[in-house]
């Protein structure tokens, strides 16, 4: 039998989407760290942080469903992505000539735009070309791997770093050189995937018209959408707000504050699939209460904890709670539904998620943060982890190996949890 060669199409399409994937994160929080320096700079409060968090959520969860819709419309899918990656770094350059709050804001509009498109479109491709043993796997490292090392660990590193040897504007300007190099590999190493993969990976669509309150009618559809609005609340709250926290209530250099950041986004890279893949064996219902109780620590050790080593290994073992984020968005929520209705089963979980978590939590948070200080926000973030936890015990059990032991499966499990 001939070796596989490592060097494939699979394995460097899933490294390309990895880096993507990556860097849409790395500029999306980078804001978050440097705020106590524009903040300064630009004489911005509270209220302001949270608007320019929401104002990127926002258009983000508009442009995502519209993007996927035109990228079925043009020739070429990758010379879109390449514009994409291209554009996103330009107007993320342009951060760095800001001078006022409305510049900012209206730079995150066009951020969430340009932005939004990249992961479905990055997802769906990336699912069309995998192999069926590799498919969760490439899934899961492009997105939530990807995520956590270069939206949790590496910016809040780099990007401090950079804006201390230099400022903030500069920080800004250097991210259009990982742009450009990435839309240039997309160009040359990405091809067009096949029309028949993706006319095959819907066959087994149903003609029947979904409905929303179908959809609803199972508990674990509904419950997963307020798990997942209120995991997103505590996170938001966490990576927009704890940064400037850290730095002007705690007193924290901005170093300092970088590596206690980063602390969690080590944890959130290796939880991030392994409470998930734990969650085979012991069930989805006690793997998702586990993560949703020590998501709680996250906010909590931030405001009371004092000692910067304890503090971040608090952070670690609180970053566990990113394992029911991936439960609650899609995989029980598939596990749950009929196969016609996953869709928009994780549809509504992400949208309504991004809705509450990301665009009216970070504009309340922020407005509570002026009016009654800058911890608000955290103690809204673990309010909003201690009912998420509550709401988790009401989970019914989806996961194959405990459901057929014990009784007929609720759906179809032999579909992919991957979406």
């Amino acid at each position: 039998m001939e070796k596989k060669k490592f060097w494939n199409y699979e394995n460097k399409l899933t490294i390309i989407f990895f880096f993507v994937i990556g860097f849409v994160f790395f500029d999306r929080l980078a804001i978050n760290y440097l705020f106590p320096m524009i903040s300064v700079d630009l004489g911005l409060n509270y209220t302001q942080l949270g608007l320019l968090g929401a104002a990127l959520a926002l258009t983000w969860s508009v442009s995502g469903p519209l993007g996927g819709f035109i990228s079925d419309k043009v020739k070429s899918k990758k010379v879109m992505l390449s514009i994409l990656v291209l554009a996103f770094s330009v107007v993320s350059l342009l951060h760095g000539l800001a001078q006022t709050f409305g510049m900012l804001f209206v730079l995150r509009l066009l951020m969430g735009i340009v932005e939004g498109p990249l992961i479905p479109q990055t997802q769906s491709i990336l699912a069309m070309e995998s192999s069926e043993r590799r498919k969760g796997f490439n899934l899961g490292f492009t997105m939530n791997t990807s995520n956590a090392l270069f939206g949790s660990i590496l910016a809040p590193i780099l990007i401090v770093a950079l804006a201390t040897q230099f400022d903030w504007h500069t920080a800004f300007y250097l991210t259009i050189i990982p742009g450009i190099l990435l839309s240039f590999a997309i160009l040359k190493g990405v091809k067009n995937p096949d029309p028949t993969k993706y006319h095959a990976m819907h066959a087994t669509k149903s003609t029947e018209k979904v409905k929303v309150k179908d959809v609803l009618k199972h508990r674990n559809i509904w419950l997963s959408i307020i798990v997942f609005s209120l995991v997103m609340t505590t996170l938001m709250a966490f990576q927009i707000f704890a940064p400037t926290y850290l730095v002007q209530a705690k007193g924290l250099s901005s170093t300092t504050m970088s590596l206690v950041m980063a602390s969690f986004g080590v944890g959130y890279a290796i939880f991030g699939f392994l409470i998930p893949t734990l969650s085979e064996r012991t069930g989805r219902k006690p793997a998702s209460a586990l993560s949703g109780l020590l998501l709680i620590l996250v906010p909590l050790s931030i405001v009371f904890v004092d000692s910067i080593p304890l503090m971040m290994v608090l952070l670690f073992i609180g970053s566990a709670g990113s394992g029911v984020i991936g439960m609650s968005m899609s995989v029980i929520p598939v596990e749950s539904a009929p196969l016609q209705y996953s869709g928009l089963a994780i549809g509504l979980t992400i949208g309504i998620g991004e809705l509450i978590g990301g665009f009216l939590n970070p504009m309340v948070n922020g407005a509570l943060a002026d009016m009654y200080g800058i911890q608000t926000p955290l103690y809204v973030a673990a309010a909003a982890g201690v009912l998420a936890f509550v709401f988790t015990l009401f989970f019914k059990e989806t996961a194959p190996s405990k459901v057929n032991k014990t009784q007929e499966p609720l759906v179809n499990t032999s579909v992919s949890v991957q979406s």
